[in-house]
């Protein structure tokens, strides 16, 4: 299409885009799992030790800050669209906290504030938001003191209360006791501190609970006996009961700060990878059930996470199996209703496990099998490997895996209630723009815009759910496209809400409307416009045979019909169908599909 030619059509393509369509949340299956559009490629932003952010904790806050805008880019770069930043690795915060220190790793020593005064967590919200990522703070709930190599602070949870706490015999690492009341209802309140006053997009635990080498010396023998209010009957069940209390009354409480602030804070916790060894059958390793006490499944029964992200650091194959655990979870979730991603080790490239980026991609390949029908994405742990591109693991992704673009998931029982439509799409000279829409019912308005690119009005139709369609997503109200686009697709632009939730029409693409009713040319069509019947008339194909559907102007499957191929033809005969203009979908046995419009008259 030329640009004057562009400019000349804008009339009568805005009337094709204002058609009285209710805008309807999009959230139909994937077209293809190879190339999902919703899919969170999240990222662990550590800051404990130093290992990912800030790398300096003498750096003055202006090079903190320029680093963690670098890592951003990198990630927005890289096909990420969440970060997980740790912002309390040890009972010290990341952030302008009126409850716990500034953090040893911010700083260089605990509870001295940075000069000049900033605040990284709110910074890094801003600035993730800015380039269209998620940003979901990560909290160590009960770990206190990993070493004594620094001093702590006397504002500092075991300083103010001595009694709290407990030493881990494995690593001699500081632990809140998490079977007193009051250390639970201190970690909750240190939850509604940061959902209140930061717009995070979520709130994320890891897997540090109970110490991981275990309760060998029994620390909370007395805490048992002088807390336990149901009569718990065994220790270990009680300190899974624990647990069970804080994260239940973590998820309670963002549930009632989104519905009084009208947030949408989603909960989640990365558990260790084996629920208990021996599960499923030939797994063996360190039981988070029995080690830390932790017990995910009674989470996800009582309905307490929104999703969870359980560590699988190994391998596939061998007596900590990928894909043995990857399957098992993914049912668990599956039957809570949650959702998954999973936490993969990307460290493993560059120890001693040397793992290949292949390995990664197998994974991956793993996550978006037809039976991980609860996974909805996956976690890299940790940022080093991506800065580094360790073992080309960036080239291999985003060659493969993340060649498209994608969003992470809305979450089911979060906000239902879908944003307005983009207003007024259209090209001024190569510039896609578009007006933001009304507030949706629920005060919401659109947060992030995705723009698609299809071969055809058809094609936008029966592909809306196809990743690899996407061109970019934006959070500004346009996007330069390049004129070989403008000369042959289709755009359509979607409006996502603080949930992830879609709303846009599919059915008015902004494009050349001199385009041949039919993009591909692998086929004829004939007669279009038709009366009872038409012909598909196959240039060259393989198949025997190919399934043929027919949607209406709104996207509904209205016909279907499975037809033999003879002679390179076949013949369609829908019934039931009023004169007006529909789309057909032609899927042969190889998976592939194409689409054309047809007019029954």
């Amino acid at each position: 299409m030329k640009k004057n030619y562009i400019k000349s059509l804008l009339n009568s393509l805005l009337l094709i885009s204002m058609l009285n369509i209710n805008a309807q949340c999009l959230t139909d299956a994937e077209f293809s799992k190879s190339n999902p559009k919703r899919d969170l490629r999240g990222v662990f932003l550590a800051s404990v030790y130093s290992l990912n952010w800030p790398t300096n904790r003498l750096a003055t806050p202006a090079v903190q800050q320029a680093e963690l805008i670098t890592i951003l880019d990198n990630l927005k770069t890289n096909g990420y669209n969440t970060v997980f930043l740790q912002v309390r690795s040890e009972c010290d915060a990341l952030y302008n906290s009126t409850i716990e220190p500034w953090g040893y790793y911010l700083t260089g020593t605990q509870g001295l504030a940075p000069n000049p005064v900033w605040d990284p967590l709110s910074f890094a919200i801003t600035e993730a938001h800015k380039r269209g990522l998620d940003l979901h703070a990560w909290l160590n709930p009960y770990r206190a003191k990993t070493t004594s190599a620094y001093a702590t602070s006397p504002n500092h949870i075991t300083v103010t209360q001595p009694t709290w706490w407990f030493t881990s015999s494995a690593d001699s690492q500081k632990i809140l006791n998490p079977g007193l009341p009051a250390v639970k209802n201190y970690i909750i309140s240190i939850v509604q501190d940061i959902a209140t006053r930061y717009d995070v997009d979520g709130i994320h635990f890891d897997d540090y609970f109970y110490p991981n080498g275990g309760m060998t010396t029994n620390q909370d023998a007395q805490t048992y006996i002088d807390n336990n209010p149901n009569n718990i009957g065994t220790i270990a069940d009680w300190r899974r009961d624990n647990v069970n209390q804080m994260i239940a009354g973590t998820y309670d409480a963002i549930l009632t700060i989104n519905t009084n602030l009208n947030k949408n804070i989603v909960f989640g916790v990365s558990p260790a990878g084996i629920w208990k060894s021996g599960t499923p059958t030939g797994t063996s390793g360190n039981s988070a059930y029995s080690a830390l006490y932790c017990d995910a499944l009674a989470w996800l029964n009582a309905g307490k996470v929104d999703y969870l992200a359980p560590q699988l650091y190994w391998k596939i194959t061998g007596a900590q199996d990928y894909v043995a655990l990857s399957k098992w979870w993914n049912d668990q979730v599956k039957t809570s209703g949650k959702q998954m991603y999973i936490s993969q080790a990307y460290y493993k490239m560059t120890d001693a496990n040397n793992w290949t980026a292949t390995e990664i991609q197998n994974q991956f390949i793993q996550n978006r099998a037809a039976s991980m029908d609860a996974t909805f994405g996956q976690i890299a742990y940790n940022y080093t490997n991506i800065k580094n591109n360790s073992k080309t693991i960036n080239d291999v992704l985003n060659s493969n895996q993340y060649k498209y673009k994608s969003f992470a998931p809305p979450i089911s029982g979060k906000d239902a209630i879908c944003p307005n439509i983009p207003e007024n799409i259209r090209f001024v000279g190569s510039t896609l723009m578009w007006d933001t829409p009304a507030t949706a019912s629920d005060g919401d308005l659109p947060i992030k815009y995705v723009i698609y690119a299809f071969n055809s009005p058809a094609e936008a139709i029966t592909n809306k759910d196809d990743g690899s369609k996407i061109i970019d997503i934006v959070v500004e109200n346009e996007l330069v496209v390049a004129q070989t686009l403008i000369d042959t697709k289709h755009f359509v632009v979607t409006s996502l809400d603080k949930n992830n939730n879609e709303a846009g029409n599919f059915n008015a693409t902004l494009g050349n409307p001199n385009f041949d009713l039919i993009a591909n040319k692998s086929f004829l069509v004939y007669p279009n416009p038709f009366n009872n019947q038409f012909d598909i008339e196959f240039q060259n194909t393989s198949s025997n045979k190919t399934k043929v559907s027919i949607f209406d102007t709104n996207g509904k499957q209205i016909w279907k019909q499975d037809c033999a191929i003879l002679n390179s033809k076949i013949t369609v005969t829908p019934m039931n169908m009023t004169n007006g203009i529909y789309f057909v979908k032609i899927s042969s046995e190889d998976g592939t599909s194409e689409s054309f419009k047809i007019i029954k008259q």
